[in-house]
């Protein structure tokens, strides 16, 4: 009897440890599926628990992922916790200045007086939020600084853009100039064969250089041109965000592609220089 009690307890035992140990690895998958639950319940707009389980997954692994800090933001302000959504945005924004999203966390920040800053935490409000019932002129002049406050934060951007491109190729000109050497006497342009062909490969170096620094910095501004819709934004916002930001890469990149066309027509200088200095060896003016 004593030994059969005994089996029982064991037994019992046993089952609390496995009932413990699988409740341990269920909060355990549980705790790094936070993310991918708060957004699931976030799309079926229970806001209130997407809030809890998003909150858990940016106090843990998720902490640096723009997109928790988005939709948690998202939450928030579904729930009317504005100031805490404004802090999520902004952190959002700071983790991925230049990412699809990132054009409404900017819209939502200046909307509420804040200017968006990818290099720092969120700032204190620079003003109290403009009163719905108030008068025209101060709905204008609210306005007028928003739109101000997103003016420098898109020269903001763009200053940060900037300092991520690749630097222009210098194209360098050949002493003598190609046109003093071709209009010398047929005996200096025949010894001036070899000189010439190093001329033309230094040419081609420098244009493949210039060709290859194109392509970065069309890498690095690609980002830079929204590709999908932010949440709440609407077709001719986004078309309107784009058209922007095209214009904007289209700039950065016209000095890259001048240098381009000035590497091409120096190639093209050296390649007549080396075919004129062949033709004068050859006896033809």
């Amino acid at each position: 009897m004593k030994k059969l009690r005994y089996l029982v307890a064991c037994a019992f035992s046993a089952l609390i440890q496995v009932s413990a140990t699988t409740a341990a690895s269920a909060l355990e998958a549980s705790s790094s599926d936070f993310l991918s639950k708060g957004i699931s319940l976030y799309q079926k707009k229970d806001y209130a628990a997407a809030q809890e389980y998003l909150s858990r997954a940016v106090a843990g692994e998720h902490r640096n992922v723009a997109v928790a800090h988005y939709y948690l933001a998202n939450s928030l302000m579904q729930l009317n916790k504005t100031n805490a959504a404004l802090e999520e945005y902004q952190h959002c924004y700071n983790l991925a200045p230049f990412s699809s999203f990132s054009g409404y966390c900017r819209m939502m920040l200046l909307r509420y007086g804040r200017t968006p800053d990818a290099k720092s935490e969120s700032k204190a409000a620079s003003a109290s939020t403009a009163d719905k019932t108030a008068s025209t002129p101060q709905k204008a002049a609210y306005e007028s600084g928003a739109a101000s406050q997103e003016k420098l934060a898109n020269e903001a951007e763009v200053k940060q853009l900037k300092a991520r491109l690749p630097r222009l190729v210098a194209i360098v000109k050949e002493t003598p100039l190609a046109l003093d050497v071709m209009a010398d006497s047929i005996q200096f342009r025949s010894a001036f064969i070899g000189e010439a062909e190093q001329r033309k490969t230094r040419a081609f170096e420098r244009l493949e250089q210039s060709r290859q620094t194109l392509k970065r910095a069309e890498s690095v501004t690609h980002s830079f041109v929204p590709s999908v819709k932010s949440f709440g934004e609407t077709d001719e916002e986004f078309r309107s965000r784009r058209a922007r930001a095209e214009e904007t890469v289209t700039s950065l990149l016209e000095p890259f592609r001048e240098n381009v066309n000035e590497a091409e027509k120096a190639f093209q200088t050296e390649s007549s220089l080396l075919d004129n200095c062949i033709n004068a060896r050859n006896g033809f003016q």
